[in-house]
C-alpha cells in the first residue's frame, strides 16, 4: 500500500475532526493562523466562483462564466441573484486548468494578492482550482497530501493531464512535489501534469544547504529560524503515518523533495515541463538552482529563471518583474508554446 493509500485509509476514520496533535519535536508558532482572505467581489462578478468541501477542507473553483445557450462568456449583465441553471460547470467552461498550491510557510492562509493572481489566470480562460489546505499547528502534511491528490485527480478526470498546469508557490512547492513523489508508488498512480511551475519552492524543511547562510542577509523576508520549526510541525504527519522516524522526518523526500534520489526524478516528471522562478535575494535560490540542475541531468525538461534584485514571491507583486513573470506563467498554462525560449 502506498503512502497516500495509507493516509486515505486513516483519514477515512476521522469523520469528525482533522486535528492532529503534532506536539513533540517542534514548537508551534506563537500566533494562530489568520482567517483566509475571501474572493474579491470583482472575481465573483466576472467569473464563475464555486466552493465545495473536499475531505473537510474548502476548495475554490474559478472558471470563465459561460452559459449553455451561447457557450460564450457573457458577464455584461451579470446578476448575482439570477438563475444560474444555464451556467456551464467549470469542467465545461474551460479546456485548460490550473491547480494552484498556495504559499505561506504552512502557517499563513490565502492572501488578497493570491486572489489577484488567480483572477489573472481565470481571465486567460483557465479553470483554477485552489485547495485551502490546513495549516500548522492544527494540521500537517498527512491531511494536505490526500486533499491535493483528490483535487488533482478530479482535474485529470475533467481535462486530462495534458491540459493541466500545476503552479506551486514557496511552501506549496514542497506540497506539490510531495504529491507526485508519494503517488509514484501508488497502484493507482496519476499522470503527471503537462506543466509544473515552481515559484521559489521550499525544498528542504531543514534549510540545510550551506549556501542558505550567505543568502540570509540578502533576503529581507524569509527567516530560517522561523521556518524550520514550521517545517518540523508540517512534517510530523509522516511520523503519524509510519512513513518516517521522528529524528529524521524533516529529511524525508515527501516533505523535503531535494532529498529524493536523483535518478527518480526522470521517472516521476518525465512527461512534464518544469519552469522554476526565483529572485536572487531569496534564500530559496540555492536549493531551487540545485533542483533545476538535478532535473535537467536526469532527463527532465526544466528551465530556471533567476530574477536579479527580486525577493521572495516577487511574481505576486506589482513590480514590472512581477508582472512579466505572471504573464509568462499564464502563457505557459494557457498555450502549448514555450514562452521561456
Amino acid at each position: 500500500m502506498s503512502f497516500l493509500d495509507r493516509v486515505a485509509s486513516l483519514f477515512g476514520q476521522r469523520t469528525s475532526s482533522h486535528h492532529n496533535t503534532a506536539t513533540s519535536g517542534a514548537t508551534p508558532p506563537k500566533d494562530a493562523p489568520a482567517a483566509p482572505a475571501e474572493p474579491p467581489h470583482a472575481l465573483r462578478q466576472h467569473f464563475a466562483v464555486t466552493e465545495r468541501e473536499v475531505q473537510g477542507f474548502e476548495v475554490y473553483s474559478i472558471a470563465p462564466m459561460k452559459f449553455a445557450e451561447t457557450n460564450a462568456t457573457d458577464v455584461t449583465h451579470y446578476d448575482p441573484h439570477a438563475d444560474a441553471l444555464g451556467e456551464l460547470p467549470a469542467a465545461d467552461a474551460a479546456t485548460k486548468a490550473v491547480l494552484y498550491v498556495l504559499p505561506g510557510g504552512f502557517t499563513k492562509p490565502i492572501q488578497p494578492r493570491n486572489w489577484d493572481f488567480i483572477g489573472q489566470l481565470a481571465e486567460a480562460g483557465l479553470r483554477v482550482e485552489v485547495p485551502l489546505y490546513g495549516l500548522v499547528p492544527d494540521y500537517n502534511c498527512s491531511q494536505a497530501l490526500p486533499l491535493l491528490r483528490e483535487v488533482y485527480s478530479q482535474l485529470v478526470s475533467d481535462h486530462g493531464a495534458e491540459n493541466i498546469t500545476v503552479i506551486a508557490d514557496s511552501a506549496g512547492g514542497s506540497l506539490a512535489l510531495g504529491l507526485f513523489i508519494s503517488d509514484a508508488t501508488s497502484p493507482h498512480r496519476l499522470p503527471a501534469p503537462k506543466n509544473l511551475i515552481l515559484n521559489a519552492p521550499w525544498l528542504d524543511m531543514d534549510l540545510s544547504n550551506e549556501l542558505v547562510t550567505s543568502y540570509e542577509e540578502k533576503d529581507p523576508i524569509l527567516n530560517p529560524e522561523q521556518l524550520r520549526p514550521q517545517g518540523a510541525l508540517w512534517a510530523r504527519g509522516l511520523v503519524n503515518m509510519d512513513v518516517a522516524e521522528p529524528h529524521s522526518v524533516t529529511q524525508h523526500p515527501i516533505v523535503s523533495p531535494i532529498n529524493l534520489p536523483q535518478e527518480q526524478w526522470g521517472e516521476i516528471l518525465r512527461s512534464t515541463q518544469v519552469k522554476l522562478f526565483c529572485g536572487d535575494r531569496d534564500l530559496s535560490l540555492p536549493d531551487t538552482q540545485k533542483l533545476a540542475e538535478i532535473l535537467t541531468s536526469n532527463g527532465v525538461d526544466a528551465q530556471l529563471q533567476v530574477q536579479p534584485g527580486a525577493v521572495h514571491m516577487y511574481h505576486l507583486g506589482k513590480s514590472r518583474d512581477g508582472r512579466t513573470a505572471r504573464k509568462t506563467m499564464i502563457s505557459v498554462a494557457s498555450s502549448t508554446a514555450d514562452p521561456m525560449n
